[in-house]
């Protein structure tokens, strides 16, 4: 084993001992120095070479399998596949093993390497001391020097050079130059004409004629079996060939996968075969061609061989066989085997294929033989199926099916030619098929194609559109008996009679179906009629089927006959019942005479059949005959569904307006004959219009004209022109002296097109008409006379005849449509806006649902806009106010009270109800003037209220702080109010309004004669007792109007006996029941501020007050003073509720609630309403007192006063007198009093800030002198410059508070400590960001008087930072200053903390 170096390059020598470590004796120096010698010529081997050598040889050992496995069965695969695992195996075992000896042995072989490197050593040294030894003593004894190369050194010394080298060491190491490129190609054409005239005198065999003779080589190429490259090394016609390449041209493109066939060392083998003949012959090329021609022929055999498994095994399975293979001489298989097949028993015919070479000429190709021998009716395809050069056993195969596959077919033809002489069917050759034409003209995919089947030599069939199984019967049938063919074709004329029929009809409103079943079809006509027959209903008309019969032609087997007919049927209930055939006629030739036959909807047809003529297309000229594919096209089929489905519509609808009676001028032919229509001659009159209003519509209708739209012929359109419009609106469509108006209707699958409930739906729309018309005829004729105010408020937008719009508005802004709704038999009314206001809402949605009652009562459009005139400013003002629902209002924390809620109960009577608890009535009049009582009051008896509201006290003297300095002198005098009042009456009404209505004037009956409008100075009637109350307010209504001269009438209370309930006092539910969405305003989309200048009294939302008012008059508090209406002016009423800020206050002292007067008002009634409810509840001391509307108390150390501010009425002042004089301030008590009027009585109106703020005035003096000092820095934050923070005292628990209770919880606890709240908020905060605000519960305790935050659990997501800052600032106030006798640190330690708070940059609680 030779040694072996290790990576670390130590190495291995063989035997593993160190075997160089001693020797037993010292040899000579000449035989140590041949063992030194020795021992370096053998330096071993690398241990990562060896890995190397052993990995290149299992790899060339598997690439050698992978080339020959193939073509081995699977168990010499597998033998040779285990064989190679072994031997490889054994191979890595012993590497293994070495390895593992190279690790163990590495320290001795280094200590041997060493020992033998000196033991070299010493020996080399010992040999050279020798050497010199004898060189001196032997060789040197007689030695003499030289004389000295003295040419030599001045050659080089002056030239740089050694010009006397001896040549014979430049002849043996400088080699010869190369011959030049003309010698070579000299030598090789001198070469090229030694092998040509070696060839033309040697004898060639025939095969090798296609040679090539360039670069002094011969190449000799036989197609498809191999290439030999040759030369001679001398032109003596002795000196043999030499063969210098080899390469076989034998390839299996089919199961070769690219690679070549012959290995490598079979090549090689082949090379020195041939090469040892060209030595030895007589004839060497022709031998040379003998054994390759031999070797390419086995070889093509065994490629044959291989792919016919391959053949077997992927695709042919069973049809093809291997009956006998010889390797190198012959394959026989066998295709269209019978039997295999399973269609024959017994004998059958075996088709075999013959692969052999030829035994008499060895020379040749390989033969190919067919059993039995193939026909010669196609020389091509027997000349192809009698050649092998392609080596493709497959393509070999089909070529000689294919031949037999046509020779079947022309069996087939042979049959159809027996039984119709003039067919015309056609062989294709590139796919063997049959084209067989079934019913001419015949298109291409009209064709029956008759297949054979290369693998199996079966019929297969095609036709498009039949069915999987048809066809699998078919040929089953043909391939027992060819002649079964001709029924077959018979059968599938009709079908493909059928088939054209309904291609035909695909793109119309169709449904085709062979069979029908009806309840009389075996005694109605239609049962004989042929079986080969189609039904074509009709979608659009489901009671009208189209047949088409189908018969033979005589002597044509190739053409059909048709016969066309129309059935109606009658469809019961049922869905499951047959249907009824009534009538079946046959139709004409001649469409024209089909449409003027058309007498009613059943009308008989009657006419000859219809032939199909020999010429597919008589039209078109004989000599351009069109093609089957267009001819199959049924037009006169096509023809008849259209036309049926035309005009089968206009006769229904004809037939329906017939049967209402009425008059029609029938079907009318428009636009060239490409349309129709019906024109109606007059239309019934409208229940409910009068006569004049008909008369004068019939006058402007010029036409009315029905017509069928859309490409369903479901669509019908009613086009309706008028002359003579009453009106003419701002669009520019409506500007023409006629109009055009078009009705749409459309039809639903389950009905017939033009049926009953088309023109009942016409009827309707006109009856609309005519009602819409009626009021635009009024208001027409009232135009003229329309007082200046409503022509400026108001245009008429469209008329269409359908829908009349209205624009009004200071702008123009909002629009109401008005239109007859049919369904309901009552006009409808939509509101909307327009223009730059077309984002917003129209005000009027409030009433909405009062002015359609309205409308539909009293249908007049003046009235309607005299309405919409007088209610647009209230409307735009109320809907300002606050609905959204809110809490913390009351005690329930928890519970949502709607602020106001919009209550309509008529079209100029709004009722607003505050919090469930208050009401307000507010009527529009005429003038510009609202009137406005407390709702809390019943309409009949003052002494009675409404269930479930509560009087507002002292509203009386508030509303007359607005009402406007032109009204005084109606004011009444305090006697008058001194007076027990009665119920309110028209008389009371009329003497409080009378300043307010025009002159009276006669009342003027509407004449016939007249222009049917009532004179303006005097309207008509009211609406208030005509329009309906609002649904959800039945037991509310409206008193009615004020002004019996105006359009708002009073009905007196005898009057209206009848219409209300018996007892004065009015029952409903309770308003807390019916606040839920009874309100339809959107306070969002609020319309524009209308204009109140033009009032004296009027100012600007920020004075709501001016100062030039005179004083209110000094009413006296009566509980029944605010049911006597209070008029106000629109810019008043505006005024009284628009959110402005609270008068009388800095603006840095009033909240940032902004409300208006009238909630301010209410909330403060509320407020003291609630302060009453809490002294009693509290430890307070109820002081009686003289003067209405006032409440006085008193705790252990202070006297409060509480009332409603003289001035505005719109806050809640408390006045407070200490019982000691000595220990308050009057700022303080200043502060308190502010404090009270700003934080705690004003908006929101929270009752817990009550309850927290008398749980303060319980407290000692010295801790609510502290709580007024805090009260006074949130008051005044500006007075205090040296803090860091603003303070805020809470009333009620805010909802970032630690969770201690509820939020709106009141925030105030006094017991034997004191429980509080403050919210801090930071100074200086950088612009972008809020303001950082921390909420600090503070208690106090009474006994030790200390100051500390109150340890209350935080929320896990909040920042525990603040606290514990806060927390240690009051520790450490605590520990600094000590408490004093009497004194309260409240104060004085959360000013310390607003001073010395900082929290850390970027630190937010």
């Amino acid at each position: 084993m030779a040694p072996v170096q290790q990576e670390n390059h130590q190495v291995i020598p063989p035997g593993g001992g160190s075997g160089s470590a001693s020797a037993p004796a010292p040899p000579p120096p000449g035989a140590a120095l041949a063992a030194a010698a020795a021992a370096a010529a053998s330096p071993g081997y690398r241990l990562s070479t060896l890995i190397e050598f052993l990995l290149h040889r299992a790899y060339s050992e598997l690439m050698v399998l992978t080339d020959l496995l193939p073509r081995k069965s699977d168990v010499e695969r597998k033998i040779e596949i285990v064989q190679f695992a072994s031997r490889t195996r054994q191979l890595f075992v012993r590497l293994l093993a070495l390895v593992k000896w190279a690790n163990d042995a590495g320290k001795v072989e280094k200590c041997a390497m060493i020992s033998s490197f000196l033991d070299q050593q010493a020996l080399l040294f010992v040999d050279t001391a020798d050497r010199l030894a004898s060189l001196a003593r032997d060789a040197l004894i007689h030695a003499r020097l030289p004389s000295f190369a003295i040419p030599y050194a001045i050659d080089v010394l002056t030239t740089g050079s050694y010009p006397r080298l001896p040549t014979c060491i430049r002849d043996k190491i400088i080699p010869p130059d190369p011959i030049t490129k003309t010698e070579k190609q000299a030598t090789l054409h001198q070469l090229n004409q030694i092998l040509r005239h070696r060839l033309v005198t040697t004898e060639l065999p025939p095969q090798l004629a296609n040679l090539t003779v360039a670069n002094g080589r011969v190449k000799f190429r036989v197609d498809g079996e191999f290439e030999a490259t040759l030369t001679v090394m001398g032109d003596d016609p002795e000196v043999p060939w030499r063969l210098l390449k080899l390469e076989i041209l034998v390839e299996d493109k089919e199961t070769g996968d690219g690679r070549a066939l012959v290995h490598s060392m079979q090549i090689d083998f082949l090379h020195q075969l041939v090469q040892s003949r060209l030595f030895a012959d007589e004839k060497p090329l022709q031998d040379m061609y003998n054994c390759l021609h031999c070797f390419c022929l086995s070889l093509q055999l065994e490629v044959l061989h291989s792919q016919t498994l391959m053949l077997i095994r992927e695709r042919w399975g069973d049809l093809v066989q291997v009956d006998r293979y010889h390797a190198g001489k012959c394959l026989s298989l066998s295709v269209w085997n019978q039997q295999v097949l399973g269609r024959k028993t017994g004998t059958a015919s075996v088709h075999k294929v013959t692969i052999k070479m030829d035994e008499n000429d060895v020379s040749k190709p390989l033969q190919i033989f067919h059993e039995p021998p193939l026909p010669a009716s196609d020389s091509k395809l027997v000349e192809r199926a009698m050649k092998i050069d392609h080596l493709s056993i497959e393509k070999l195969l089909i070529d000689s099916v294919h031949a037999r596959a046509h020779q079947k077919l022309q069996e087939l033809k042979a049959v159809l030619r027996s039984f119709n002489a003039n067919e015309n069917s056609s062989i294709e050759t590139a796919l063997p098929a049959l084209i067989v034409p079934i019913l001419e003209p015949c298109g291409n995919s009209e064709c029956l194609q008759v297949f054979v089947d290369l693998h199996s030599g079966m019929f297969q069939l095609m036709l498009y559109g039949l069915d999987q199984a048809t066809l699998e019967d078919m040929e089953k049938s043909v391939n027992d008996d060819m002649k079964r063919i001709i029924p077959w074709i018979q059968q599938l004329k009709f079908w493909l009679g059928q088939r054209r029929c309904k291609q035909s009809i695909k793109h119309l409103p169709t449904v085709t179906t062979e069979t029908l079943q009806l309840s009389n079809g075996s005694t109605h006509p239609i049962g004989n009629l042929s079986k080969n027959k189609l039904f074509i209903r009709l979608t659009r008309l489901p009671q009208y089927y189209i047949v088409v019969e189908m018969l033979e032609a005589p002597n044509k087997p190739t053409q059909l006959e048709y016969k066309y007919y129309v059935m109606s049927v009658s469809t019961p209930d049922g869905e499951d019942s047959p249907a009824t055939a009534l009538l079946l006629q046959q139709f004409k030739d001649n469409i024209q005479d089909l449409v003027s036959s058309t007498k009613t909807g059943k009308q008989t047809r009657t006419g000859t059949k219809h032939k199909w003529s020999d010429d597919p297309c008589p039209v078109e000229s004989k000599k351009a005959k069109p093609s089957g594919d267009m001819c199959a096209f049924d037009k006169v089929l096509a023809h008849f569904v259209a036309m049926c489905d035309t005009n089968m519509p206009f006769v229904g609808l004809r037939l329906e307006l017939s049967n209402l009676e009425i008059p029609h001028q029938g079907v009318q032919v428009e636009g060239d004959g490409f349309s129709h229509a019906i024109r109606l001659l007059k239309i019934p009159p409208c229940k409910g219009v009068n006569e004049e209003t008909q008369k004068a519509l019939d006058r402007s209708l010029l036409d009315c004209t029905f017509r069928l739209q859309g490409r369903n012929n479901r669509t019908w359109v009613a086009e309706l022109v008028f002359a003579n419009c009453p009106l003419n609106g701002t669009s520019t469509r409506e500007q023409g002296p006629s109009r055009r108006v078009y009705l749409t209707y459309e039809n639903l699958l389950s009905e017939p097109v033009g049926g009953r409930k088309v023109v009942e739906m016409f009827l309707n729309d006109w009856s609309s008409i005519a009602r819409l018309y009626e009021c635009v005829l009024e208001f027409a004729r009232s135009l003229p006379d329309i007082p200046a105010h409503l022509n400026l408020f108001s245009e008429v937008r469209v008329y269409n005849y359908r829908k009349l719009v209205l624009c009004y508005g200071t702008t123009k802004g909002s629009s109401i449509s008005i239109q007859w709704n049919s369904t309901h038999q009552k006009f409808h009314i939509s509101l909307g806006t327009v223009g730059p206001n077309s984002g917003c809402s129209n005000c009027h949605n409030t009433i909405l649902h009062q002015l359609q009652e309205m409308f539909n009562k009293t249908p007049n459009v003046v009235q309607l806009l005299q309405v919409l005139f007088d209610t647009q400013a209230p409307l735009n003002a109320i809907n300002k106010l606050p609905t959204v629902p809110m809490l913390g209002l009351t005690q329930r924390t928890n519970t949502a009270y709607q602020c106001f809620s919009i209550l309509p109960q008529s079209s100029t009577h709004i009722r607003l109800a505050f919090r469930n608890m208050y009401c307000i009535d507010i009527y529009c009049c005429s003038r510009g003037v609202v009137a406005i009582r407390d709702g809390a009051y019943s309409l009949f008896d003052n002494s009675k209220l409404v269930e479930g509201f509560y009087p507002a006290p002292g509203l009386k003297t508030f509303l007359n702080m607005f009402v406007d300095s032109n009204q005084d002198a109606r004011r009444r005098s305090v006697n008058e109010d001194d007076n027990p009042p009665s119920p309110i009456g028209g008389d009371i009404m009329d003497s409080l309004l009378s300043q307010f209505q025009p002159p009276q004037q006669q009342p003027f009956p509407k004449q016939p004669g007249s222009s049917g409008a009532y004179p303006l100075t005097s309207p008509p009637a009211a609406y208030h007792s005509t329009v309906s109350q609002s649904p959800s307010m039945i037991h509310t209504q409206s008193p009615g109007a004020l002004d019996p001269s105006s359009p708002y009438t009073m009905v007196s209370p005898s009057g209206r006996a009848g219409n209300w309930p018996g007892s004065p006092q009015v029952s409903g539910p309770s308003p807390a029941t019916r606040l839920p969405g009874m309100s339809p305003a959107n306070p969002s989309l609020h319309s524009p501020i209308p204009d109140a200048s033009h009032s004296p009294r009027a100012g600007t939302s920020s004075q709501p007050m001016p100062t030039n008012m005179p004083p209110p008059r000094k009413l006296p508090q009566r509980s029944w003073a605010a049911s006597i209406p209070t008029i106000l002016t629109h810019s008043a009423l505006n005024i009284l509720l628009l959110p402005s800020p609270t008068p009388g206050l800095v603006p840095g002292l009033a909240g940032s609630y902004l409300c208006s007067p009238l909630e301010r008002f209410l909330g403060s009634v509320i407020m003291r309403r609630h302060l009453q409810r809490i002294i009693q509840q509290e430890t307070l001391q109820l002081i009686n007192s003289n003067e209405p509307g006032v409440i006085m108390f008193k705790t252990d150390a202070l006297k409060c006063r509480v009332a409603l501010s003289p001035k505005t009425n719109q806050t809640l002042q408390l006045k407070v007198t200490p019982e000691n004089a000595g220990q308050w301030k009057p700022d303080e008590l200043q502060v308190l009093e502010k404090f009270f009027e700003t934080r705690v009585a004003g908006p929101p109106f929270k009752a817990n800030t009550l309850i927290a703020f008398t749980k303060l005035l319980g407290a000692p003096t010295h801790i609510l002198r502290d709580c007024v000092h805090i009260m006074k820095l949130e008051l005044f934050p500006d007075q205090a410059t040296q803090l860091q923070w603003n303070v805020q005292f809470c009333l009620t628990i805010p909802p970032s508070a630690p969770p201690i209770a509820p939020p709106g919880t009141p925030a105030v606890v006094l017991k034997s400590k004191m429980l509080f709240f403050l919210q801090l908020t930071q100074k200086t905060s950088v612009p972008p960001q809020e303001p950082v605000s921390i909420i600090v519960p503070i208690i106090y305790d009474m006994a030790s008087g200390t100051t500390q935050q109150a340890d209350i659990p935080r929320q896990q997501n909040s920042s525990a930072t603040a606290p514990m800052m806060v927390s240690n600032i009051l520790k450490r106030f605590a520990e600094m200053n000590p408490l004093r006798q009497g004194e309260c640190t409240i104060f004085a330690a959360v000013r310390d903390l607003m001073a010395n708070l900082t929290l850390p940059p970027g630190g937010r609680p």
